[in-house]
């Protein structure tokens, strides 16, 4: 039945552009309805195409960051990307091939583009919905148990000297449970969202018998507080926030109207985010990663000093506070480097005072 209905409409010729205060060819405005009376949505008003050879540039030089998918206006594929380094290297590999797949989605030229109208009609033809997916659903387990333990690190654990007691142990493990929902919920949301597909549970019919979906009215507000619920829910069930987020992602998964820049609801009143804009935020949220990263490392990494373990937070600070510029000395520390197996790390400990043994 979607074969056939694909066929009809693929065999339609292109609607017309309507007309605007009585001019023929004055383009509506964005906020205005782009359907064409089938449920596919007129994309005319794409003033900011992608072109192949810059997408497989950008692949080159920084596909493993997620560069080239911000691009193609696929920021969660991006973060995705760079949070994961390619999938290691797998989604680097499928990439290679899918990159004219991804350049003639983001262009979304209907009229000249089989590539895009068969999928617009692709879109109409399952109602907005897309088909299961097993490995996007392994994608979701992986990634919410990734973020999960990232934001979960983020907690630093009181100790016995801190008064780190028993009595405090209730309200640690509820931070940590919460901020696991929250890490598992974020990396679910991430994948959800990610490409062609969206996690939309709501679906308001704009009285035509389609889905406001096929519209391009796309108002994604309040389903992550939506998932972040069903994750906590979950982690009260089952002790695991994970199954309950997958189900909530897999029953409200819908196909993006579009995957062309600034044509969602969200961004219709403004101008569409250029390539550079795109590129930006990227880098942006890529930092803040770090920064987490970062800072959960800090949190729950440690070094061998003396035999002790000693945590890279602590480390720091007694780093910070020994006076390692009057200790290290440059000449003694190539001496040590050439001579010893360790290749001076211990000298660097004695010098920055990791362990804290000057301090204590």
């Amino acid at each position: 039945r979607h074969r056939l209905t694909t066929l009809n409409i693929m065999q339609q010729p292109a609607a017309p552009m309507p007309a605007t205060n009585g001019t023929p060819n004055e383009r509506p405005p964005p906020s205005a309805d782009r359907s064409d009376g089938k449920g596919t949505l007129d994309n005319s008003n794409n003033i900011n195409s992608v072109n192949l050879p810059t997408a497989y540039l950008l692949y080159f030089l920084g596909g493993v960051f997620g560069i080239h998918h911000a691009y193609l206006n696929r920021p969660r594929q991006a973060l995705a990307w760079y949070a994961s380094g390619g999938l290691c290297g797998l989604g680097l590999l499928r990439d290679l091939f899918r990159i004219p797949y991804y350049v003639s989605l983001a262009n979304d030229d209907r009229t000249t583009d089989t590539t895009a109208r068969v999928r617009a009609v692709t879109v109409v033809a399952r109602e907005g919905r897309p088909r299961w997916s097993f490995w996007r659903m392994v994608l979701m387990a992986v990634f919410a148990a990734y973020f999960g333990f990232v934001a979960s690190c983020l907690l630093v654990l009181p100790t016995e000297e801190d008064g780190g007691g028993s009595e405090s142990r209730w309200w640690v493990d509820l931070v940590y449970k919460a901020l696991r929902a929250m890490g598992c919920a974020a990396g679910i949301w991430m994948v959800g969202n990610m490409g062609e597909e969206m996690i939309l549970t709501t679906r308001d019919n704009k009285g035509d018998g389609t889905s406001s979906v096929l519209h391009g009215i796309v108002d994604q507000k309040g389903e992550f507080k939506g998932l972040l619920k069903w994750c906590v829910a979950s982690t009260i069930m089952v002790k695991s926030p994970i199954p309950g987020g997958i189900i909530y992602a897999v029953k409200g998964r819908r196909y993006r109207p579009t995957m062309s820049p600034g044509q969602t609801t969200a961004e219709a009143s403004s101008s569409p985010p250029s390539a550079t804009r795109r590129v930006g935020r990227h880098v942006l949220k890529c930092t803040i990663f770090t920064a987490i990263m970062t800072l959960a490392v800090c949190n729950h990494g440690s070094i061998n000093v003396n035999g002790n373990k000693v945590y890279l937070r602590d480390a720091l600070r007694n780093a910070a506070n020994s006076n390692f510029r009057r200790e290290f000395d440059w000449e003694q520390f190539r001496q040590q480097s050439s001579s010893s197996s360790d290749g001076g790390s211990d000298y660097l400990k004695k010098a920055f005072d990791l362990g804290g043994e000057r301090a204590a």
